[in-house]
């Protein structure tokens, strides 16, 4: 499973497709500020969060500082609500 595009919606959501040709929207907004890891917290600035990119499949900000794999976006591990 890899994400082949993602897109910045607004606020901290994200409109993932995979190479199955699914779509998912993921929203980061609770992961991001229930998690007390400045690793973490850092991308509560949504200049930083906008950053991100598609690498080898799984989605990364600033050269892994954070990375988040396609398969937890795809199980609904962030999904909108």
């Amino acid at each position: 499973m890899k994400i082949i595009k993602v897109k910045y919606l607004s606020d901290y959501k994200l409109k993932v497709v995979f190479d199955n040709g699914e779509k998912r929207i993921a929203d980061f907004k609770n992961f991001l500020f229930k998690d007390h890891n400045p690793m973490t917290t850092q991308f509560r600035d949504k200049q930083r969060f906008k950053s991100l990119s598609n690498a080898f499949g799984n989605l990364t900000w600033e050269d892994g500082q954070m990375d988040i794999p396609a398969e937890s976006i795809y199980n609904n591990k962030f999904a909108s609500k």
